[in-house]
């Protein structure tokens, strides 16, 4: 009969050994830039369902404020409707600050990554970093605009001008959303789904 053998204490332990490739990212700029992308991405996602939301608070603000307006009147639903748009400017406010601390993490990236060699796919870091800081200059110019919505649709008297109001807090005025798929589509996101335009 074979005797099994016993396990010897100095036996030598065998194990997978790392081994180092050219796609390795030893200072995880790769993995830093996707993430910060797909934080932008999740935002913007979130950015266009406010919009959506606010626009309907809007339309129900025109059409109260030009059927039931009377020098002497100021309807009621109109004080629900305005706080109601107010969240959602601040939605919008909180979304950009944190695009803001995006942008100054993802800027320094180009420093680290000095290699010269692309980041994902083709794009280099300071590529990256340009169409983020165009992203979030963007999102100021367009919160501005529909900060200035805001504060002026409740007091408007004049109908063309509350139509003007009510159409730039609609319709994207600054954001390019080309640039934007472009740079979704290169570390593998889909581009942005947005009901409003």
């Amino acid at each position: 009969m074979s005797k099994t053998p016993t396990k010897n204490s100095e036996s030598v332990f065998f194990g997978p050994k790392e081994l180092l490739t050219p796609n390795k990212d030893p200072t995880g700029i790769v993995k830093t830039v996707f993430t910060q992308i797909s934080n932008i991405h999740r935002l913007l996602n979130q950015w266009f369902r406010v919009i959506e939301k606010g626009t309907e608070f809007v339309r129900l603000i025109c059409a109260l404020k030009l059927h039931e307006y009377r020098a002497d009147y100021y309807p009621q639903q109109l004080k629900r409707l305005m706080e109601d748009l107010l969240e959602a400017k601040n939605v919008l406010k909180d979304i950009v600050e944190s695009v803001d601390i995006i942008n100054k993490q993802v800027q320094v990236l180009p420093k680290l990554h000095s290699t010269g060699l692309p980041v994902m796919n083709t794009w280099l870091a300071p590529h990256f970093a340009s169409q983020v800081l165009t992203m979030y200059t963007s999102l100021c110019k367009e919160f501005k605009l529909k900060e200035v919505v805001t504060e002026n649709i409740a007091h408007c008297r004049d109908e063309k001008l509350i139509e003007v109001y009510a159409s730039a807090w609609e319709y994207t005025m600054y954001i390019n959303m080309e640039s934007v798929a472009y740079m979704f589509a290169e570390i593998g996101l889909s581009s942005i789904k947005k009901d409003v335009k």
